[in-house]
Order: C-alpha cells, then sequence, then structure tokens
C-alpha cells in the first residue's frame, strides 16, 4: 500500500477539510462496467507511457490479442466476435489495470482532490462559500466529462451520488445543483 493513498487516510483528509468550517463536497462517481470498458488500445498505449515496455509490454500485448467471444444457448453457437475491450475480471491483474487505466483523471483538473480505488472514483472539493463551491464543481464536473469521453467510459448517472459535508454550526442556505455530461447529480443531502 502506498503512503498517504488509503481510504484511511482520505477519511481523516476529509474530516479536516469539515472541522476546517468550510463546505466540502464528495461526489461518487459510479462509472458503469467499468472493468468491461477498458478500451485494449487505450490501455496498452498507457501501459507503454507508464514504461512497460519490451518483454512486459509484448506480455500484456499478447494477453488482450486474439480475444474471442461467443454465446452457446441450447446448443447453438453465436458467431465469434472479437473481444476489444474489458479486462478479465476474477484475475490477479485486473484490478491494477483499471488503476492504470484512469490513472491520469486527475490531470483534467487542477483543483479537485480525486481518491481512486478501483472502480470508485471519488472527487472533492472544497470552499466556505456554497455557492462558489457550486459553481467551480460544475466547471470542474465539465472537464471530468471531457476526460471521460475519449477515455471511452461513461457515468452511471443514477449511482453516482454528491454529499455536501459541513460543521454543525453551518447551515446549508443553499442545495447544489450540479450536472456532469448535461445530467443532474443526485444528492444524499
Amino acid at each position: 500500500m502506498r503512503s498517504k493513498h488509503s481510504t484511511t487516510h482520505a477519511l481523516l483528509l476529509l474530516t479536516n477539510k469539515i472541522n476546517n468550517g468550510t463546505y466540502s463536497c464528495g461526489i461518487f462517481l459510479d462509472l458503469c462496467k467499468a472493468l468491461d470498458a477498458v478500451d485494449h488500445k487505450i490501455l496498452l498505449a498507457k501501459l507503454e507511457y507508464y514504461g512497460i515496455r519490451g518483454v512486459p509490454n509484448d506480455w500484456f500485448v499478447s494477453y488482450f490479442s486474439n480475444r474471442i467471444q461467443f454465446v452457446a444457448l441450447f446448443g447453438t453457437n453465436s458467431d465469434n466476435q472479437p473481444v476489444t475491450c474489458g479486462v478479465p475480471q476474477g484475475s490477479v491483474p485486473d484490478p491494477l489495470l483499471f488503476l492504470l487505466y484512469i490513472n491520469d483523471m486527475p490531470k483534467c483538473s487542477n483543483v479537485l482532490e480525486f481518491h481512486l480505488f478501483t472502480d470508485d472514483t471519488n472527487l472533492f472539493l472544497n470552499n466556505a462559500n456554497i455557492l462558489n463551491l457550486e459553481t467551480n464543481l460544475n466547471i470542474e464536473l465539465e472537464k471530468v466529462s471531457k476526460w471521460l469521453f475519449p477515455n471511452k467510459l461513461s457515468l452511471n448517472i443514477e449511482k453516482t451520488n454528491l454529499v455536501v459535508f459541513h460543521s454543525p454550526q453551518r447551515r446549508m442556505a443553499h442545495k447544489l445543483n450540479l450536472s456532469i455530461s448535461n445530467m443532474s447529480v443526485k444528492s444524499d443531502n
């Protein structure tokens, strides 16, 4: 485990922000079929960018090449179809491969704080002014949306939620209205 990258560390950071007297918004993204959506060409390019070259790269190219799938039902098989996306679930490297796939997501925003845990992506932003928080979040969520599209990932907006954390002394005079990809983000407040 990497230092300062655990769920406990993320919780401590959030607690400190709440106790700091600001509003802190957590957005809990649910990516649609995240592990199934990993595009092999994009993943292989990212692996090479991260320095996986030579024999290890050849192994991954081989691992993702020439995969086929078909459906068998009542003794009849469909035609074979090439598999061009998805990491084999249940395999040892699948969580790591997915994290490498989305590892560059935080580069889309210099403002949001990202916490990536396999297919759970959490975004945080805090501000002393609730209206400024809303404005900034909508700007940054547009950047996240623009990162998702070329990486062939999409949100399950029904399972994506936001929670505004604040100290009990601070009342919320305004309910946040956030959207990503022109879809409203559901609030748990």
